[in-house]
């Protein structure tokens, strides 16, 4: 129901989050995809709308631009918001809450906003993130680590698990970042 990925920078955390939305509103799940800035949901929204070029173009799915919003036939939803303030998602739901950047968006985007988002549905939540300190995010993480009843699930990437990553650039890195940056940045640690 509640999955944790903790993964380094250009780990691959939004594409992958794009490929479950699709495959889940394929599915007619209706999915929330959030993130602290505009920016930030582009990633996620090009994403999602260039895995269905095809459907689209053929008007098979609806694309509101301005919303950022795509209607499947079969009732699935994708939609993408920012969440730098988390009472702008409110009024909203979801099948499948994405929270993408958590690390950096204020705690109740999840706690006081996002969760009640899943109750018409049971729904499911997936929290993506690069380490920022030992925040709410960590606790989370955490908290998923330590679950024992299969309700929560932790992932954990570095950067160098990408493998459409530079190799030369990521043996270089180091030298470009202090040993504390380095470790949270791309080795995704606390």
């Amino acid at each position: 129901k509640r999955k944790t990925v903790c993964a380094g920078r250009r780990g691959g955390k939004t594409t992958g989050m794009a490929i479950l939305a699709v495959e889940a509103a394929l599915a007619g799940r209706r999915i929330l995809e959030a993130a602290p800035t505009s920016d930030q949901t582009t990633a996620f929204w090009d994403a999602c709308k260039g895995a269905l070029v095809e459907p689209i173009a053929a008007n098979k799915i609806y694309k509101n631009e301005t919303e950022r919003l795509l209607i499947f036939p079969n009732g699935g939803r994708i939609r993408s918001k920012t969440a730098w303030n988390a009472d702008t998602l409110r009024g909203d739901h979801a099948d499948l809450l994405i929270l993408d950047e958590y690390s950096i968006m204020d705690e109740s985007a999840w706690n006081e906003v996002g969760s009640p988002m899943l109750l018409d549905n049971n729904g499911d939540a997936v929290f993506i993130f690069t380490p920022k300190r030992k925040n709410h995010a960590f606790r989370l993480f955490q908290r998923a680590i330590a679950n024992d009843n299969g309700r929560w699930e932790a992932f954990h990437f570095t950067s160098m698990d990408n493998p459409h990553l530079s190799a030369e650039a990521l043996a270089e890195i180091s030298s470009d970042m202090t040993a504390e940056a380095y470790r949270q940045e791309i080795l995704a640690e606390f």
